[in-house]
């Protein structure tokens, strides 16, 4: 609003100057007076004005467009979290003068919420599982839908242990999600940090996919930590 107003007095201001110079420069020739020129000058200002606003309004709208589409290109519509593209591109751009902490997870005999209850439940699940990764991690924090029941979280400076501790905020809180007459929800965690586990990016989260594998075999529902061999 600010805006349009100020774009407003300013092209009105153009308009009334450049009426008062239309007036002594080139009206004395045509013998016609001041109040036309003004008169001309305000029309002027205002049809300007109203050609301006009509492009920035234009403009506007398709910037929303664009934002809303970039938004879909990199967001899984299911679980509010990013997608695997956005993953793979941040990933790209990620220091590696800086510490980064990766936790991947995997939700638990998913399978039969698919198979036994339905797609609807399976998506349900998916849908909890991501509300509640979203509520246990920082701002900072980035969450990714890897694929199907698989989500990794990259979290930026932060130790491997204290990545340890959000993992199982992250665990104990779906853990407690009641889904009744469903099966409980639980999930398995692998945590990794680099470049204590990994010489890249990549084999950090490698790093973590395995300590997430580990976790399976000790039972499921339960984060571990990558330990170098």
């Amino acid at each position: 609003m600010k805006f349009k107003l100020a774009l407003f007095i300013a092209l009105l201001t153009m308009g009334v100057i450049y009426g008062l110079l239309y007036h002594y420069t080139l009206m004395p020739i045509f013998d016609s007076g001041l109040v036309n020129c003004l008169t001309a000058g305000s029309v002027f200002a205002l049809t300007t004005y109203i050609i301006t606003i009509g492009l920035f309004e234009k403009y506007k709208k398709l910037k929303e467009i664009n934002n809303c589409l970039e938004k879909d290109i990199v967001m899984d519509k299911l679980t509010g979290l990013f997608n695997r593209r956005a993953l793979e591109g941040d990933m790209l751009n990620m220091s590696k003068d800086k510490t980064y902490s990766f936790i991947f997870l995997d939700i638990d005999n998913y399978r039969i919420f698919n198979n036994k209850f339905g797609h609807k439940a399976g998506d349900r699940v998916l849908q909890l599982v991501g509300e509640a990764i979203k509520s246990s991690i920082r701002a900072t924090d980035r969450a990714y839908r890897y694929g199907g029941e698989e989500i990794v979280i990259i979290l930026e400076n932060c130790p491997k242990y204290k990545a340890y501790n959000i993992a199982e905020k992250i665990r104990t809180k779906i853990s407690k999600i009641d889904v009744a007459p469903l099966p409980h929800i639980t999930v398995s965690l692998g945590v990794a940090n680099y470049p204590e586990d990994g010489d890249s990016i990549c084999n950090a989260l490698e790093a973590s996919d395995k300590a997430m594998l580990t976790a399976k075999k000790r039972g499921k529902n339960c984060t571990v930590t990558y330990k170098c061999n």
